[in-house]
């Protein structure tokens, strides 16, 4: 699956991909902040913007896929969607990276993927 997960206070998002149920991701993932893993977005966001806290309970599942290649290219072509510049900006995204190395010809449906996480955002 490829999951959304956003920050509480300001509604950054994060993008990932598992081939796990989410909750075992999810508690991976706070496992990270807890020992303070600077390879780990979330971490990073909290340590970087004091008072703010992961809602967990907002996640999003933004797309299913049991190959592992094409999940994460889909999970790719969400962050790309969300931050479509050459370099990682904290302002718009929680991940400290791009993931799979997309053709710049998957930009062309950046809106399309931007309408279609908005919805599921209400």
């Amino acid at each position: 699956m490829v999951y959304s997960v956003p920050c509480g206070v300001c509604g950054i998002r994060y993008v990932g991909e598992t081939g796990q149920h989410y909750c075992e991701r999810r508690s991976q993932h706070q496992r990270d902040i807890k020992n303070r893993k600077k390879t780990n977005g979330f971490y990073c966001h909290i340590r970087e913007n004091k008072g703010h806290k992961i809602n967990w309970d907002k996640a999003l599942y933004l797309d299913y896929e049991k190959n592992w290649k094409r999940r994460k290219i889909k999970e790719a072509i969400y962050i790309n969607a969300i931050n479509p510049t050459n370099t990682m900006s904290k302002k718009d995204i929680l991940n400290l990276e791009k993931g799979y190395e997309l053709d710049a010809v998957w930009s062309e449906f950046n809106e399309v993927h931007r309408q279609g996480i908005a919805k599921k955002i209400g």
